[in-house]
């Protein structure tokens, strides 16, 4: 019988964090569902602390040398079985209720083809950040193009031939989300479910990986200049320079998670608490995480 939703989780020397990830799909409260899991070319022991769960739910397959998110991505999606398609990367931590909540927002939004939901933002070591509080109608999420789309790209939960109509493309290398809403959103309707219902993890660092991220959105833009317009474009530059900027000083001072607290909406003594059990839940009683103080 086929799942209701399938899971894609491509995943690269991983081994860090990948099991508090597995853990907290596994206590989702709804149990309909496969996890695709392709290892992309690791050289830990990500692939061994996946198959140690022995769960007939998770579908693993090694795919020899790396090729990238967005190939395995195309990947895991030619193999799901399920009515809708659900993202999550392998360093992030579901809440229990996420799948049950976007499958019921889906099937009761019929216009909607892809949706995301708000997050919470965690250090390193589990410290919670601060709630990132995303835009719920499809309008308001695509309403600057040049500076993005308020739809976090781990928290996609869409139709399962939605996500077959609009395959990633392997040269929008750290930006296969971006570039795939750029050409998706005129013909697609986009939201988000105004509930936390994901955990997401930011370094302390991750400078370089943020950079080639904004180079590579402006060379697309470049690249699509006859489209997007030069308008857009030289936006995107200025916006993406001054990120840059911004990124370069905040790793240099070790200030970047003073800036997410200060960024990011200030959670309640109730979502505070309730994080608390979400990632001792998901790290597990001998989990190799903990959470600072």
């Amino acid at each position: 019988m086929k799942p209701l939703v399938s899971i894609i989780m491509p995943f690269h020397n991983a081994a860090a964090t990948i099991e508090a990830a597995l853990r907290s799909v596994q206590g989702q409260v709804l149990a309909d569902w496969e996890m695709l899991l392709c290892d992309d070319g690791s050289s830990d022991d990500s692939l061994r602390r996946v198959r140690q769960f022995g769960d007939s739910r998770f579908l693993i397959w090694a795919g020899g040398a790396r090729k990238g998110l967005a190939s395995r991505l195309n990947e895991c999606i030619d193999h799901a079985s399920g009515q809708y398609i659900a993202r999550m990367d392998s360093d992030d931590i579901c809440y229990p209720q996420r799948l049950a909540a976007q499958v019921a927002f889906l099937e009761r939004h019929r216009g909607v083809h892809l949706t995301g939901c708000d997050m919470l933002i965690f250090g390193e070591g589990g410290e919670p950040l601060g709630r990132r509080v995303l835009p719920e109608d499809h309008e308001a999420i695509v309403a600057a193009p040049a500076l993005g789309f308020g739809l976090a790209h781990p928290t996609w939960m869409g139709r399962a031939e939605w996500f077959r109509q609009h395959r990633y493309r392997p040269a929008a290398l750290r930006f296969e989300d971006v570039e795939l809403l750029y050409r998706s959103y005129a013909t697609s309707r986009f939201a988000n479910v105004p509930q936390v219902l994901h955990g997401y993890r930011e370094l302390r660092n991750g400078f370089r990986k943020r950079l080639k991220t904004r180079i590579g959105r402006v060379r697309f833009l470049n690249a699509c200049s006859a489209t997007v317009g030069s308008a857009v474009f030289w936006k995107a530059v200025a916006a993406e320079s001054c990120k840059a900027v911004s990124d370069a000083t905040l790793v240099m001072t070790s200030l970047r998670y003073q800036m997410l607290r200060a960024r990011e909406r200030k959670l309640t003594s109730a979502e505070g608490a309730l994080w608390r059990e979400v990632y001792a839940a998901a790290a597990g009683k001998n989990g190799g995480e903990r959470m600072s103080a």
